[in-house]
């Protein structure tokens, strides 16, 4: 039988209900508190970085950093050391340092000859009457043979010689990118056509190379000597050791000898030359240091050689006419000391084309 529920009864309930419910509260409170003091000392206990792992970390973003500095300079190796392959016209230091001072009467005229690839190479010749040589001269990174015809009429004045200004693929606005191997092998195509050109024999042909054209000329000279073939004289200006040695100088915190592929290593090209050498360099030369050009001279065991060494003349100042003058001298000089039964002259060379 249902009990009759008394208000009084209903307020007692109630009343004997509430410790529980404010029971239940103070727990749950409690927990709470228990977790947000438990989570507290978690946040505030999170290890800082230690000067150990900061290093680490800086050490591990220097690396990624010199590693791509590293790649950034293998893909543009090319565009570093043939500047002249991606420009038009070059940047001259002195836009009058190729003109000869009284230029003789004479045309400087194209030449076309075939690569070794079969495309059209465009040389820039002039051929001197009565010259008493022939000269393939083989130009710089930085410029063009077409800009060059001050230069070619200058030499030709100053060696009275018939002068090829060779030219390389790439330089050519033909979307060639050059490399060690194919200026080398340009440089062979050039004196060979020379050589038919004027009906001189290759040996007779003086070589001269100023920059990078003096790597070129030098490994011009071992390409030669792998076929039998030899030139008795050869004329480097400003010129270097190797190129990897300028650049493992020049960026001494990469491992440029590792990296580089066009090495262009004179000293390990001219390993068999056994002709007349001379070589002309700068003091204050800071593209090619004299160090460089000095360490390619001082390695060689040549017995007919000579240094001339100017004291105010940086990598892009023009050569005096005097020094030019001399230069041509002491070669021939040298080279009828190393040849001495070798007639030389115009009357072996034929410097009208037929």
């Amino acid at each position: 039988v249902p009990l009759e529920c008394h208000p009084h009864h209903v307020a007692e309930s109630t009343m004997l209900n509430e410790p529980a419910t404010h029971s239940e509260q103070a727990n749950l409170a409690d927990r709470e508190a228990d977790e947000a003091a438990s989570a507290g000392p978690q946040r505030a206990s999170k290890p800082k970085p230690t000067i150990r792992h900061r290093i680490l970390r800086t050490t591990g973003l220097l690396a990624i950093i010199y590693v791509g500095v590293c790649v950034g300079l293998v893909v543009m190796e090319t565009r570093l050391l043939f500047p002249g392959a991606y420009m038009e016209k070059s940047i001259l230091m002195d836009p009058n340092r190729f003109e000869p001072d009284r230029p003789t009467p004479g045309t400087v005229e194209t030449i076309t000859y075939a690569a070794v690839d079969g495309s059209d190479l465009e040389g820039r010749l002039l051929i001197r009457h009565g010259a008493e040589d022939v000269v393939l001269f083989l130009h710089g990174n930085g410029i063009h043979a077409d800009e060059m015809d001050g230069w070619t009429r200058r030499l030709s004045d100053s060696w009275n010689a018939t002068v090829l200004t060779a030219e390389y693929r790439g330089f050519q606005s033909d979307g060639f990118t050059p490399t060690e191997t194919s200026t080398i092998e340009d440089a062979v195509s050039a004196i060979d056509t020379l050589s038919e050109t004027t009906n001189t024999p290759i040996s007779k042909i003086m070589v001269y190379g100023r920059s990078l054209g003096g790597g070129v000329a030098c490994g011009l000279i071992a390409a030669l000597h792998e076929r039998g073939d030899s030139v008795e004289a050869l004329c480097l200006d400003r010129t270097f050791d190797s190129a990897a040695s300028v650049g493992a100088d020049r960026f001494f915190f990469l491992p440029v000898r590792w990296l580089m592929k066009n090495q262009y290593d004179s000293v390990q090209a001219l390993a068999n030359f056994d002709g007349a050498l001379l070589q002309i360099h700068g003091t204050p030369d800071h593209i090619v240091p004299r160090k460089n050009g000095r360490a390619l001279y001082d390695s060689l065991a040549l017995e007919h050689r000579d240094w001339i060494e100017l004291p105010n003349m940086f990598h892009n100042d023009r050569l005096p006419t005097k020094t030019l003058d001399v230069a041509g001298q002491k070669l021939k000089a040298l080279r009828d000391e190393a040849f001495p039964k070798a007639e030389t002259g115009a009357s072996e060379t034929s410097p009208a084309a037929e």
